[in-house]
């Protein structure tokens, strides 16, 4: 059996596609009550609700009944706000400081959990700019603990996410040469990687296309996640004027908000999806058309909370706790499942490898 702990696990995005991909996981730490509740709901497992400065590799280890180093994949995801390269020109602030700790708190429980392989996503700042230094750093203790370490900046949509999402992916394994995932979709169906031939990305249509067709204010009855927020009279006025794909640059001028007037950035408010593209990269804004390219692609609001589940590819069974905002915050933080799903195949191609690597190293042994 493959095993998983998650680490700053949310309401369970990335084991949900671990589960996919075969995986059981034995272990969580979520900081936040109301996604760890959602995580028990999706997953079936009560994550450890603590701060995870707090939480020690036995904690982990001994309700799931393993030892040093039997755990299969350590996966995690620290907050990754104060990365984001959107942040560069700001300066650090304390509480900056201790977000960016966590990674540090990812790299000790590596330390005592030993974990057969691990891997870890965030945001491309990361890597880039001033925070280089901090990758750095991390893959330097990571080779002192025993792991090879590889890492791209990839894009979540060629890997048949209906999303653009950029992020560092980073795989380790201490037992094996570490791989990443191979993209599977592309532009087109004649993009090649390798031998292989891509499928084409899976757009919006694609993926919620099915869903019942609601109004401003309605709600699915089979389905309380399906709701749609309450516009305003003015801002359905708006959304009427802007086409499939649009955004606020499609308004006539006495429907311009004032604080975008001789204002040039920010296009993506009150933008709508195109149905045959992907969707932008989900925040924890999605359910909102004032904090970006967040509404429907040809109903007049913004999209629902079960459709952002969706082009988070989570699956149709999942569940979300707490108020409307804090269960977009859960959907935004959340790695999308069938990345998850990806990483998860590596991983076991990976365990695989080593496996039979030992096979041979132990018959070279008999041999001689």
């Amino acid at each position: 059996m493959y095993t998983v702990v998650d680490l700053f696990s949310g309401c369970g995005g990335g084991s949900m596609g671990f589960h996919e991909a075969g995986f059981r996981t034995v272990g969580a730490v979520e900081i936040d009550e109301d996604a760890a509740a959602a995580f028990t709901v999706n997953v079936g497992v009560s994550p450890i609700v603590k701060d995870i400065r707090d939480v020690s590799g036995n904690d982990l280890l001994t309700p799931a009944g393993l030892r040093r180093g039997e755990l299969t994949l350590l996966f995690g995801c620290p907050p990754c706000q104060s990365f984001t390269v959107l942040r560069r020109a700001a300066a650090p602030t304390d509480y900056d400081e201790q977000r960016r700790e966590l990674i540090y708190e990812y790299l000790r429980l590596v330390g005592e959990l030993h974990p057969r392989h691990i891997a870890f996503e965030n945001v491309p700042g990361l890597v880039e700019g001033r925070w280089g230094t901090y990758f750095e750093t991390f893959q330097e203790i990571l080779f002192d603990l025993g792991y090879r370490v590889t890492h791209h900046v990839v894009d979540a949509a060629e890997y048949g996410v209906p999303q653009r999402r950029r992020r560092v992916l980073v795989v380790g394994s201490r037992v094996t040469d570490p791989s990443l995932p191979e993209p599977t979709h592309g532009a087109s169906p004649d993009t090649e990687t390798g031998t292989k031939r891509r499928k084409p990305f899976v757009t919006v249509r694609d993926t919620i296309g099915h869903l019942p067709v609601l109004a401003s204010g309605e709600q699915d009855p089979d389905d309380e996640f399906h709701r749609a927020r309450r516009h305003s009279k003015v801002a359905l006025e708006r959304l009427a004027w802007i086409p499939e794909g649009g955004s606020r640059s499609q308004l006539p001028e006495h429907l311009v908000l004032d604080c975008h007037k001789n204002h040039r950035g920010h296009h993506d408010i009150y933008g709508r999806m195109a149905w045959d593209g992907v969707a932008p990269t989900l925040t924890s804004g999605c359910t909102n058309v004032t904090r970006g390219r967040f509404a429907h692609p040809v109903q007049n609001r913004a999209i629902t909370l079960r459709e952002a589940m969706l082009l988070q590819t989570f699956p149709e069974y999942a569940r979300l706790v707490g108020t409307v905002e804090k269960m977009a915050l859960q959907i935004g933080n959340a790695v999308p499942s069938l990345l998850a799903e990806r990483i998860g195949d590596t991983v076991k191609a990976m365990e695989r490898r080593s496996r039979q690597g030992r096979g041979s190293d132990q018959r070279h042994t008999a041999d001689a």
